[in-house]
């Protein structure tokens, strides 16, 4: 079967009766190939495995990160295609921020950066993988939940999905490869209509800054997804669409590297978000912080201080990192993520 066109492949899962995939039915046969605290790899029959988070909102936490990135090192070997398929009321709700405000309060620096490198790692194996990742987004799909969906394969979301990169919102920016994403997505985007530009790239620091979330499944694949992933207007999750999607895709799948052509506008780019940034302050549309937050944002998606030219996609994870850190290092960043632990609300400071 040779349907590796994503017109052709949408058509062919929408021919398809719905499958419900009973996760629990299948952890219960004991069909576990590997598990831990944070997540589980289910034997789901046909070759393929899926892996299932089971921390509180479906977090993403070093456990997970090492399951995701087990799963697409050894994993491969046993299946020939995985799917992440949750359970709960979210597919992810992001991160822990209680773990992340706790641990930047100690001062445990070193332990943070391996949570981040953790975190691209396993992103960046969902996306090199040696077998096809299908993702299958329902309800909430944020932070780190919707890197993972930018990094896979293939994306089989609900209609009624909420997806966003809602860092900024506490004061952070999208480090697993988010951020990364987003740009690389938007020039794909420009090659396809035309010539890449500063605007282009303003438009991804503006979702990134403004902490956007997609109203439903249309709006998530607008802005954050493939044209090729496939909605379902079902609003739970779509594990046995993405089951079949995987197999499909198993048939003829092409192993992707990791990229050293992004391009890269540079410094000659920052004059235009200053001004932008500037304004907004001026305006009182944008606090010092907020500011700050898109300084690191607008840095990120120019590919940093240099002239111009292309960067490795291991460029851009460095500078998400950097930036992840600074920005949790100010009280500023600290206070926002407290406020929205204690208070369930943003702060604006």
């Amino acid at each position: 079967m040779e349907i590796m066109n994503g017109t052709e492949l949408n058509t062919n899962l929408l021919g398809q009766e719905e499958i419900v995939i009973d996760l629990e039915k299948i952890r219960n046969a004991g069909k576990i190939y590997l598990e831990n605290s944070g997540a589980t790899i289910l034997d789901a029959g046909d070759g393929i495995g899926i892996i299932e988070f089971h921390t509180k909102a479906n977090a993403l936490n070093n456990e997970i990160c090492e399951i995701i990135t087990n799963g697409c090192e050894k994993g491969s070997k046993e299946f020939r295609g995985l799917v992440i398929g949750n359970t709960g009321r979210h597919f992810s709700a992001g991160a822990n921020l209680a773990f992340i405000l706790d641990t930047a309060r100690s001062g445990k620096w070193s332990i943070l950066e391996n949570t981040i490198l953790n975190l691209q790692q396993a992103t960046m194996s969902l996306k090199l993988s040696p077998v096809p990742v299908v993702a299958a987004p329902f309800s909430n799909a944020l932070g780190g939940g919707c890197e993972v969906c930018l990094h896979s394969a293939f994306v089989v979301v609900s209609s009624e999905t909420h997806m966003g990169l809602v860092e900024a919102g506490v004061g952070l920016i999208p480090a697993g490869g988010g951020t990364k994403e987003l740009t690389v997505r938007a020039f794909t985007r420009a090659d396809q209509a035309c010539v890449p530009n500063e605007q282009m790239l303003m438009q991804v620091a503006e979702n990134i800054l403004k902490a956007k979330v997609s109203r439903n499944g249309e709006e998530a694949k607008d802005i954050f997804l493939n044209h090729n992933d496939l909605i379902v207007p079902v609003p739970a999750s779509p594990t046995g669409v993405a089951k079949t999607a995987a197999i499909i895709l198993s048939e003829s799948y092409t192993v992707k590297k990791m990229r050293n052509d992004i391009p890269v506008f540079g410094r000659n780019s920052f004059t235009a978000f200053d001004e932008k940034i500037e304004s907004a302050i001026e305006s009182k549309t944008m606090t010092v912080h907020d500011a700050r937050i898109a300084g690191h944002i607008a840095n990120i998606v120019c590919g940093g201080d240099r002239m111009g030219g292309f960067a490795s996609e291991q460029h851009f994870l460095d500078l998400e990192r950097h930036a992840f850190l600074s920005l949790l290092g100010t009280k500023e960043t600290q206070q926002r993520i407290a406020y929205l632990l204690a208070n369930n609300k943003p702060l604006h400071n």
